[in-house]
């Protein structure tokens, strides 16, 4: 009878664990490369969008100043005119479309976050307060567009065609002096100060978002140089 060979428990026990450690070495080493991909890419979405709300910054802060001299001008006309008695002159009307005929608008540097909502990485923000200020931040821009369009809206059915029917651009003159008495040309442009004043306050609010969010970003980024 053929004798039974031993089997070397000890042998396969020690093989078994090499393989574990290796399997487990490996996933580990897998993971750690995954950690580390996501914090340089979420470092540079970070510093992404720090130079981009920069450039907002001092786009609102133009922005504001503009459009703020631009109302201080046609209030200042307000005051200086008597509707009842139709004394706007035809040196306060040319103020008027000088103030108006040009619009400008709030352009956002949002190549980063339009990067990180299309790619699905904006979880790899592992801060949620600076995350969700973000979310909170270009939501806030999209309330800009709206009331942006508010006043677009108000120019292209009020304000455009009472300018193109009675005044002329090239030559910078109104067509005759009853145009601008009337009460259309009135109401376009106190329709037009309130919305300069409505454009301005969403401007404000959004610096001062923009500010916070630039503050919590800085944080962050500090601490992942450290």
């Amino acid at each position: 009878m053929a004798k039974r060979k031993k089997i070397n428990w000890f042998y396969y026990l020690i093989e078994l664990l090499v393989v574990f450690i290796g399997v487990t070495a490996g996933f580990l080493l897998n993971n750690w490369r995954e950690d580390n991909s996501n914090s340089k890419l979420e470092q540079k979405y970070l510093n992404g969008f720090y130079a981009d709300l920069l450039s907002d910054k001092d786009d609102l802060d133009s922005l504001i100043q503009r459009t703020q001299i631009k109302t201080d001008g046609l209030l200042e006309v307000l005051k200086k005119a008597d509707y009842d008695n139709n004394a706007l002159t035809r040196e306060m009307a040319d103020e008027i479309i000088g103030e108006i005929l040009f619009l400008e608008w709030f352009t956002p540097a949002d190549d980063t976050y339009d990067d990180i909502i299309n790619s699905g990485n904006l979880n790899l923000i592992s801060d949620y307060r600076v995350k969700d200020a973000i979310s909170s931040y270009y939501s806030l821009l999209h309330e800009v567009k709206n009331v942006e369009q508010f006043y677009l809206n108000h120019m292209n059915d009020y304000g455009f065609p009472i300018i193109y029917k009675n005044y002329h651009i090239l030559k910078r003159e109104f067509i005759d002096d009853e145009c601008y008495k009337s009460l259309e040309f009135t109401n376009m442009y106190l329709g037009t100060i309130s919305f300069y004043q409505q454009n301005i306050k969403i401007y404000k609010q959004a610096l001062e978002n923009n500010l916070e969010l630039v503050n919590e970003i800085e944080k962050v980024i500090k601490n992942g140089n450290e």
